[in-house]
């Protein structure tokens, strides 16, 4: 007979607790009996990713998940094997309720919901602005383990949508968690939206933030109107930022920097271990340019990572007549 003692794994020094399935009441046989298969497969120790979704295809989890009233969406037409990608649909559809288990699969895909649900149970924090960062990290280096076979076009095309998707959510519930409704706080109004995102009130211009998922382009510089201005985002292509004329539009439209992502946001910087913002500074090394400067004197380029502190810089001064976007 097997033992009814929980599974412990270990994650950057954290202890994580899988319960024994007898120790737990399920919604219904469909999530009973993958959680009881899948935790009969990992064993205790370092999380990391060891069951191969593949070999899964042998139970018919997505016809289970019919059977107890599981709403699971119909295959791609893309797809190049339909038996795989419904095993993808079940499990995805179970760690929706048991994210801790993408710890341990191997070849799926999952939504960004679903990632950052996993990130925020490793990291034992909600997503703020303090910790943001730290769990696009998480769901990058899983995301890199996760798969040890070529996707196909369905799966590559769903991978490139999740990072995306991942990075906007982050950046949504980052901000979000931290404006105050007084002085700081999201734009609701369509009239000034085109403005920014959000507002921090300071002196002498109030501080504008525009928050941007994986690219500038155009959209960002249709933000600024001569006001302070702050460009926010997991910016994926580091070249958007490399021309002189871009970057003097931007400062005459009013930005004081540019935060960009020190971390990999796509699969090809996850590959070659780098980030948005080091292929910037790199590209401005090679090129012997001095790398620009706002009109407070100070940094245009920043490590996305240190936009909780600069903000905070600015929030601790609770007198807004004493809080100047001078200083950033």
């Amino acid at each position: 007979m097997q033992s009814k003692h929980d599974k412990i794994f270990t994650y950057e020094g954290r202890d994580l607790k899988l319960s024994h399935p007898d120790k737990l009441t399920f919604k219904s046989k469909f999530y009973e009996e993958i959680y009881t298969n899948l935790f009969g497969l990992v064993s205790d120790g370092k999380c990391y990713p060891n069951v191969d979704c593949d070999n899964l295809c042998g139970a018919d989890y997505y016809q289970l998940g019919l059977n107890h009233g599981v709403k699971l969406k119909k295959p791609s037409p893309k797809s190049s094997n339909v038996d795989v990608e419904k095993t993808q649909i079940a499990i995805q559809a179970f760690c929706e309720e048991y994210p801790f288990f993408v710890s341990f699969i191997q070849n799926c895909r999952f939504k960004a919901a679903i990632a950052i649900a996993h990130a925020e149970i490793m990291i034992g924090e909600p997503c703020n602005i303090d910790n943001f960062i730290k769990l696009k990290k998480v769901t990058g280096e899983f995301n890199k383990l996760n798969w040890t076979r070529r996707m196909d076009v369905s799966e590559s095309q769903a991978s490139v949508s999740n990072l995306g998707t991942i990075s906007e959510t982050l950046l949504n519930n980052a901000f979000g968690n931290l404006t105050s409704g007084s002085d700081f706080f999201k734009v609701t109004s369509d009239r000034v939206n085109s403005y920014g995102d959000f507002v921090l009130m300071c002196l002498p211009n109030n501080l504008w933030l525009s928050v941007k998922s994986n690219f500038a382009r155009e959209r960002l510089l249709a933000s600024g109107y001569s006001n302070d201005i702050l460009a926010v985002g997991f910016f994926e292509d580091f070249t958007e930022f490399t021309s002189p004329v871009r970057i003097r539009n931007m400062q005459r439209a009013g930005f004081l920097c540019i935060y960009m992502p020190d971390v990999p946001v796509t699969q090809e910087q996850e590959k070659n271990d780098t980030s948005t913002y080091d292929l910037t500074i790199e590209h401005y090394a090679d090129m012997k340019k001095d790398l620009p400067l706002n009109i407070n004197g100070t940094s245009f380029f920043r490590r996305l990572s240190s936009i909780a502190q600069d903000l905070n810089e600015l929030l601790k001064q609770e007198k807004i007549e004493r809080r100047l976007s001078v200083d950033f």
